[in-house]
């Protein structure tokens, strides 16, 4: 913080009469405490170096005079080398990058020099004291140049330079030692002004002080040589850098000079490295001015330098220098290639020496790529013991830059990857995806241009162990460019081998899954193949890939490929809009595929054949699932319903004999359940429903078939059972589309339905369904058809039917046959025995009431042309009294004499005569009174 000026006690001096003077000792006073305590809590240090710069401008101003009681004080004296020292003491300590506190110091400093000169005059008779001022006028300035404060050292230079004067004046009376340290600090303040000169850019007094020094070379110490070979070296360095090469060399070479003036021994080491820093800068300032004579002369000095040090690391460095500045057409790679192995094997396991060897290793590559890739080399296997790993790792990477920045060949990468395969320890993730991405660039740079074995060469490099931490995904894409190459180049052996070395992430990724499909389908491999369908049916983005593995399988004509691709795409979506695939052309595809397996013998022939009538099935299950709301857009358009119809209906016809009946079936069932989708305003309405007729009459043809061959009862019943419901369906729509046939189509379609109803009446028969079987009989009154009652008729009296049931139905039929004009007296005799034959062990009563019928049925027949055969008159006659005799023996006299009585009546009707003559004589020997009396009692 700023020093508040106040009265304070004076020097002890009586005579201190000017008041600046002693406000400048307060001030220095306070000073000294605030720098003694904790210079760090002063916050406001500009401030403070403004008033310090205010005193020395006024101590300026004072120290031409020799003021009495002032001047020579020792109080004066300690104040300001007290000041001086903690300053000194403070600025060494300070941190470099704390600027506001090091300007503290300094400026400190120059007030305490300033204090100094007061207290000892120049006027002053003590050439010990003249040249103690003169040594911190020359301290101080070196610091304000250092510091760029080029206006406090000229103030100071200023204050020298009268000091210097004085000892001018008094070198005749001085011993030769003081003479020999007053020219050394004459050289000294030459080389201060020269370098103040300097930063001021007034080059001409530089030149001018430089020339006054050098007259006094032979003065120079060691040191003060050292201090003017650094100031020259700073402003060679300064010219190098505005790129005066040139003038650069010119100073440089004045610095070379002057450090070498002593002898080598009498330097410091901060000295000897100048000296060393000298040279260096000196040949690059030779080399950079692009002269071969300067070139010449850099190489000689470097060949100085190696003499004097021998093979040191900063040897190398400069020959490395002169290397590359020669012309390219006389460039030695070798030479280059053997300077830095040499900093190889002297390599200090540090980050600027790692830095420095890549940098030239780059510089080589410029000039020869091949020489640098093989130091490259030899520098990577060298760091494969170095416990950071990063140096090894940043090599890597830079080889793989080389490698990529050259002309692609197989040698070259087999040589990265020799080298590579004496690494242990792998990539970490970041540096191996950086050096994979220079590789990627070639590697697809290389496939466009159809190189696929180079390609390829770059996707084995990139897989190398060391990249393994480079993530599962960028293997997966690795593996997926090698299983391309070699795609590409047809070599199906080493794509497989890929195929069964993927990683379980790349098999995760449709893409990979893909290629793996490819080389399957070309190597013929199913059971891959298949496995590559369904990892590709997990991935969300399935339906593309699938695409392309049903083109594929097109391409290479494998059917059944095809058929599991598709069937992958069938089995992941509902049937119903909207949806990413056409449904209906899968199906089309998938029936088109099966049908052509299904049409060719093999021994799995049945399979696919099960296998199409499955597709059928699922087409029918998607139209049941589609939305029936009208305003909601169909799956399936009229066009393609009626191709799927069709293509049934054909197909069940066309192999009726050759296939199971029991597919046939399926694909008419198919058929029929498709066409009820159809809309009910279709043009050709009736076309369509005489395909679903024609299908109805064939499944249930094929399903009686079925249930009559069939040993299992249960299968059999629902054999059964399922016919009937076609049956009815047929029923249902006859009567309706009859009318719109021409005559032969209508009396077929009559024929058909005769037929179906007695499928239907047998079927009803061994399911035990009585009640229908009426219902069935007045169903085909319309058919006319006396065979489709005899057919009834044959399935009732082979059946065990409860005897009303037997009784009811089966008079219905002879009714109904007997109504036909082709019913004759015989078949209704055999009817009527046959009826009589079935009920008599069941129902008695239901039998007499067909033989009175039998009787009527005989009479009218009697009285008529026609004739009762007499073998069934016979025959009805005899069993009736045989029964009427059973009941006599069971007591049952009555029932007897009716049996008896009614059986004696029909054999009237028989032409024999003898016959009924026959029964009455046994009928008159049963004794009904007796038994009567023996009942009685």
């Amino acid at each position: 913080m700023p020093i508040p000026t106040g009265n304070k006690d004076v020097s002890q001096s009586a005579n201190k009469t000017d008041k600046r003077i002693e406000a400048a000792l307060d001030f220095v006073r306070d000073l000294y405490k605030l720098l003694s305590s904790d210079p760090s809590d002063a916050p406001a240090t500009d401030q403070l170096v403004d008033q310090i710069n205010q005193h020395v401008k006024k101590l300026h101003n004072y120290t031409h005079k020799h003021v009495a009681g002032v001047s020579g004080d020792p109080e004066m004296n300690q104040q300001g080398t007290r000041l001086w020292n903690i300053c000194t003491r403070l600025r060494r300590d300070c941190e470099p990058t704390n600027k506001r506190l090091k300007r503290l110091y300094l400026h400190g400093r120059v007030l305490a020099f300033h204090l100094l000169v007061v207290a000892n005059p120049s006027k002053t008779r003590k050439a010990h004291d003249l040249i103690h001022v003169v040594k911190l006028a020359l301290k101080a300035a070196r610091d304000c140049v250092e510091s760029s404060e080029f206006e406090l050292a000229t103030g100071v230079l200023q204050k020298a330079a009268d000091y210097k004067s004085r000892l001018q004046d008094l070198a005749s009376g001085l011993p030769k030692e003081e003479v020999d340290e007053c020219n050394c600090l004459e050289v000294e303040y030459l080389i201060m002004r020269t370098a103040l000169s300097w930063a001021d850019n007034h080059v001409d007094v530089a030149e001018h002080m430089y020339t006054k020094a050098e007259r006094l070379r032979q003065y120079l110490t060691p040191d003060y040589a050292e201090k003017l070979a650094d100031v020259l070296y700073e402003i060679g360095k300064s010219l190098a850098s505005r790129n005066d090469f040139s003038l650069a060399e010119k100073w440089l070479q004045r610095a070379n000079e002057v450090i070498n003036t002593p002898n080598l021994e009498h330097l410091s080491r901060e000295g000897l490295d100048l000296r060393l820093a000298i040279l260096q800068a000196l040949v690059s300032a030779l080399l950079a001015t692009g002269t071969s004579a300067d070139l010449d002369k850099a190489t000689k000095l470097v060949e100085f330098i190696e003499s004097e040090m021998g093979h040191r690391p900063v040897v190398s460095l400069l020959k490395l220098e002169v290397l590359r500045k020669t012309p390219a057409e006389i460039f030695d790679d070798d030479a280059y290639a053997d300077v830095l192995r040499r900093l190889i094997k002297d390599f200090n396991s540090s980050d600027a020496g790692f830095k420095l060897i890549i940098h030239h290793i780059r510089k080589l590559h410029d000039k020869s790529p091949g020489a640098a890739c093989a130091v490259l080399d030899d520098f990577t296997l060298s760091l494969h013991g170095v416990d950071d790993n990063s140096w090894m790792e940043k090599a890597v990477i830079t080889r793989m830059w080389m490698i990529t920045s050259q002309r692609d060949t197989n040698e070259t990468i087999d040589t990265v990857r020799g080298v590579l395969s004496n690494l242990t320890r792998p990539l970490s993730a970041e540096a191996a995806v950086a050096a994979q991405a220079l590789i990627w660039k070639k590697l697809e740079s290389s496939y466009s241009q159809r190189q696929y074995d180079i390609a390829e060469n770059w996707c084995r490099l990139s897989l190398h162990h060391i990249f393994q931490n480079c993530g599962p995904g960028n293997i997966a894409k690795l593996q997926r460019k090698l299983l391309l190459c070699a795609l590409a180049r047809n070599e199906l052996e080493a794509a497989i081998s890929v195929v069964h070395n993927l990683s379980k992430q790349s098999w995760g990724e449709p893409m990979t899954a893909y290629l793996a499909f490819k080389v399957a389908i070309r190597c013929e491999d199913r059971n891959l193949a298949e496995q590559c369908i369904h990892i590709i049916g997990q991935a969300p983005d399935h339906v593309d890939f699938l695409g392309a593995c049903i083109a594929e399988s097109q391409k290479k004509g494998d059917i059944f490929c095809a058929i599991a691709a598709l069937k992958k795409l069938q089995e992941n979506y509902e049937y119903k809009d909207p949806n990413p695939i056409n449904l209906p052309a899968l199906f089309r595809c998938l029936i088109r595929l099966l049908n052509i397996l299904a049409e060719k013998p093999d021994e799995r022939q049945g399979e696919f054949i099960s296998d199409l009538c499955r597709q059928f099935d699922i087409v029918v299950y998607a139209l049941e699932r589609q939305s029936n709301d009208a305003q909601t857009p169909k799956l399936f358009t009229v066009d393609e319903l009626e191709w799927f119809s069709r293509n049934a209906y054909n197909l069940a016809l066309k192999h009726t004999t050759t296939w199971d009946l029991r597919c046939v079936v399926r694909l008419l069932t198919a058929c029929v359940n498709i066409i009820s989708h159809f809309p009910s305003d279709m043009r050709s309405q009736v076309e369509v429903t005489l395909k679903a007729l024609f299908s109805r009459f064939i499944i249930a043809s094929a399903l009686i078939s079925f249930a009559r061959t069939q040993d299992n009862v249960k299968e059999q019943l629902e054999d059964y059972q399922l016919m009937r419901k076609h049956v009815l369906a047929f029923d249902s729509l006859v009567p309706e589309y009859l009318s719109r046939l021409d005559e032969q189509s209508r009396e077929d379609m009559v024929r058909k339905h005769a037929t179906l109803l007695t499928f239907d009446f047998e079927a009803a028969v061994a399911l035990g369904q009585w009640d229908d079987l009426g219902g069935i009989v007045q169903r085909a009154v319309p058919c006319r058809s006396a065979v489709a009652y005899q057919t009834m008729a044959d399935s009732l009296l082979r059946a065990q039917v409860p005897g009303q049931v037997l009784y009811s139905t089966m008079r219905k039929l002879v009714n109904e046959i007997w109504d036909l004009e082709s019913f004759d007296a015989v078949k209704l005799a055999k009817y009527t025995r046959c009826l009589f034959q079935a009920t008599l062990p069941l129902d008695d009563t239901l039998a007499m009431k067909l033989l009175q019928e039998a009787c009527g049925k005989a009479r009218e027949l009697h009285e008529s042309d026609a004739r009762w055969p007499e073998e069934e008159l016979e025959w009805m006659a005899a069993t009736a009294f045989n029964h009427a005799i059973d009941l006599y023996g069971a007591y049952e006299r009555d029932r007897a004499k009716e049996w008896g009585s009614t059986a004696i009546n029909l054999a009237h009707y028989c032409p024999d005569r003898s016959f009924e003559r026959m029964l009455q004589d046994k009928f008159m020997r049963l004794s009904f009174e007796d038994d009567e009396r023996n009942r009685g009692r």
